[in-house]
């Protein structure tokens, strides 16, 4: 929250990931850029908290402003997700997670329309407050970050786990650029 106590509100999930501050904050946080935006090089306050729930101080680990991704590490102890190793396809069942307008705990049902290189249309509704959780397929695994509403088409969107390459991801994968190969 920046000093002059205006914040933001937004969602993470976590996830196995270790990073250069892991014992201090064993729980690593995926959420996205703009969500923690404010926060980044001024004096501000960082917290993460279970829904109705005191908060707890988290802490920016990195961030790619380009796809919109950070990592957050935090002292509470968290369950976490894992990755989808299925590509969404056209119609693949997705339900999203996060606050949609400050509702804590908020599920959206929806499916895939499309995706691309970085990005996963989705039927989900999703508000202020969503972005940052996890897009989850049927079997409970995610499959991209909830991201950006549209407000002149019929559709929403999610980052891939594809983005999450660039700068979030160690992927050295047979192509060393994507999840899905």
């Amino acid at each position: 929250e920046p000093a002059d106590n205006t914040g933001t509100q937004g969602t993470a999930f976590a996830v196995e990931l270790s990073t250069d501050i892991s014992k201090e904050y064993p729980t690593t946080l995926i959420t996205n850029h703009h969500v923690i935006k404010s926060c980044i090089g001024i004096e501000s306050k960082l917290t993460v908290a279970l829904p109705f729930e005191d908060p707890v101080e988290a802490v920016i680990v990195k961030w790619d402003e380009d796809n919109d991704l950070a990592v957050v590490a935090t002292k509470l102890k968290l369950p976490v997700l894992y990755f989808s190793e299925s590509v969404p396809y056209p119609g693949y069942w997705a339900m999203a997670l996060g606050s949609a307008d400050g509702y804590e705990g908020s599920v959206s049902f929806g499916n895939v329309i499309n995706t691309n290189s970085s990005e996963i249309l989705i039927t989900n509704l999703i508000s202020h407050g969503s972005s940052g959780g996890p897009l989850v397929d049927n079997e409970g695994f995610v499959i991209g970050v909830t991201s950006w509403g549209s407000e002149a088409e019929q559709y929403n969107g999610a980052k891939s786990l594809d983005a999450f390459c660039a700068k979030i991801l160690n992927c050295s994968f047979s192509d060393g650029k994507t999840w899905w190969s």
